[in-house]
């Protein structure tokens, strides 16, 4: 609510000539995000709260896709072999639901973008969907117990404090993309987004969608492809990372994880051509 009432009496001129970073724009992003993410966590925490492992990944997925990965490998480790498909197909399930949390941000904020790169999410959401359903199939999930959910779900996914993080990182990212551009060219763009999946790529992606206006839409759709790649592999290595050493989800993580990759590769191997 505070975020909201705030954005309405922020300016919208530029801070500094050149670049494209108003505080409204700025604010603007930082209150869809927080909006979406609010909401993930209401379903979660009043309509799912003794949901399974796989309603998990898909509410957790609209909020941020690294943190429930995180989240679900740490409660593998506690888990049954015979869950580890389960725990898997979630992880997957919250990547597809990222691949449609990012068409909808993508598409309020730009709708020509939206229209160079829906085929793309839309095809990735249901190939990642497909092949949780299929690790998903190799076992019988046991049901989460309503006090593990409860524990789950007990905090919201985006405080106010954590949004003011994801502002900053949104003018970081400003200022990386447009001195990327006039020093590096578009070969730094694509470089930096491939770095960007290292961290949170949605302030990155919405920071793309501010410069349409002196960014090829063509560039800035595979850039935000690059960056969902390199992000998707990173949680592959959270995944891993947090589940532990000898893990038995490791091969299922491993297994699932590299042909979601392998696909996207092959999307934006075709992209290119």
């Amino acid at each position: 609510l505070i975020s909201g009432i705030i954005l309405p009496m922020l300016p919208n001129e530029n801070l500094i000539p050149d670049i494209n970073l108003t505080p409204y724009t700025v604010w603007l992003a930082t209150v869809v995000v927080s909006g979406i993410s609010y909401l993930s966590y209401l379903l979660r925490r009043y309509v799912f709260h003794e949901s399974g492992i796989l309603v998990s990944g898909i509410i957790g997925g609209l909020y941020s896709s690294t943190a429930t990965i995180s989240v679900l490998a740490r409660k593998s480790r506690k888990a049954p072999a015979q869950e580890a498909p389960e725990y898997a197909a979630a992880m997957l399930l919250a990547v597809s639901m990222m691949f449609l949390r990012f068409l909808i941000l993508i598409g309020i904020f730009s709708k020509a973008i939206l229209a160079e790169i829906y085929p793309y999410l839309l095809i990735m959401s249901f190939v990642t969907a497909g092949v949780a359903w299929y690790l998903h199939r190799k076992r019988k999930p046991i049901p989460v117990t309503g006090e593990e959910a409860e524990e789950e779900d007990s905090s919201n996914p985006l405080e106010f404090k954590v949004a003011l993080i994801f502002a900053v990182l949104f003018v970081i990212f400003t200022f990386l993309t447009h001195y990327t551009l006039v020093y590096a060219g578009t070969g730094g763009l694509n470089l930096l987004s491939f770095v960007s999946g290292f961290s949170d790529i949605t302030p990155f992606i919405l920071n793309l969608l501010q410069n349409t206006g002196s960014v090829a839409a063509l560039i800035i759709t595979a850039c935000s492809m690059q960056a969902i790649i390199s992000n998707i592999m990173v949680n592959m290595f959270y995944a891993l990372f947090f589940a532990g050493k000898g893990s038995k989800l490791r091969p299922w993580i491993l297994g699932g994880f590299g042909v979601v990759i392998v696909c996207n590769l092959v999307l934006l191997l075709f992209f290119y051509i």
